[in-house]
């Protein structure tokens, strides 16, 4: 069923030329992560999402407040500033005009969202950092990227924690994030030079499928993280992971099993 992202009245949505704009002028000390890295992602990997369908409305940074207000004078956005004395995540946020009176946002972030609390949120906001990729957006624009698996973590932490803030889109999210953590695995697998790498991410895979977002999300909404292992695929790609694969096969059986003996019978 086609879904949509959340967005204020107030609010439109970024377009192509405003998420280019973002992008050219982002440069590498801030990170874009949320849906647009996902997007990002997407576009790199050649999955697309439904006809039709948004993969966000906004666009979402890590960065400083200084670097926000460059980038806002860059792209001639207005600026907000949270409250000194505000609980919140948002450094900034950057508001470019669009018709009709409302206006497309970027929000500039210190912290990336987890339903673990603040420690976590904090761990993971460092390891995203120092796992961004670098990456060009067009000739003589590069930017930092949040990693393909590290977008898969928070998707899940999204879909599991704001679903009734943000809407069934977060559920979307997810299902994308699982295909682009899927196709990253295998540029992995056809990379000489990441064969360490791979049996990392599949263990990071898999240490996230039985963490307590992994399991809410398949409990709560029938998505299995562990799909993004495709042992099929990566079977005859990677063969040193046969251990890994087989381990991963066992457990996905297991929780399908455990989810068919959960379930109701019809009509009761």
């Amino acid at each position: 069923m086609p879904t949509e992202p959340v967005l204020p009245p107030d609010e439109a949505p970024l377009d192509e030329a405003s998420v280019d704009l973002l992008l050219s002028n982002m440069g590498t000390d801030m990170v874009l992560v949320g849906g647009q890295a996902l997007g990002f992602w997407m576009s790199r990997f050649g999955i697309e999402a439904d006809e039709g369908m948004a993969i966000s409305n906004d666009g979402d940074a890590l960065g400083k407040a200084v670097r926000a207000q460059e980038l806002a004078n860059a792209i001639h956005a207005r600026v907000e500033l949270p409250y000194a004395m505000s609980r919140t995540a948002i450094v900034a946020q950057l508001r470019l005009p669009a018709p009709d009176g409302k206006e497309r946002n970027v929000d500039v972030l210190h912290k990336l969202y987890t339903v673990e609390g603040l420690r976590k949120s904090t761990l993971f906001t460092k390891r995203v950092l120092r796992n961004s990729v670098e990456v060009e957006w067009r000739a003589g624009r590069r930017i930092r990227v949040m990693d393909p698996f590290d977008v898969l973590e928070s998707r899940a932490h999204n879909a599991v924690g704001l679903i009734g803030a943000k809407g069934p889109h977060v559920l979307t999210q997810a299902r994308w994030a699982i295909q682009t953590a899927s196709a990253a695995l295998e540029r992995l697998a056809d990379d000489p030079a990441s064969k360490d790498r791979i049996g990392r991410r599949v263990q990071d895979i898999y240490t996230l499928a039985r963490s307590q977002v992994g399991r809410r999300l398949l409990n709560d909404h029938q998505i299995e993280l562990l799909d993004a292992i495709d042992t099929d695929s990566l079977r005859p790609r990677a063969p040193q992971l046969q251990q890994q694969l087989d381990a991963v096969d066992m457990a996905r059986a297991k929780r399908r099993s455990g989810r068919a003996s959960n379930t109701p019978p019809h009509g009761s």
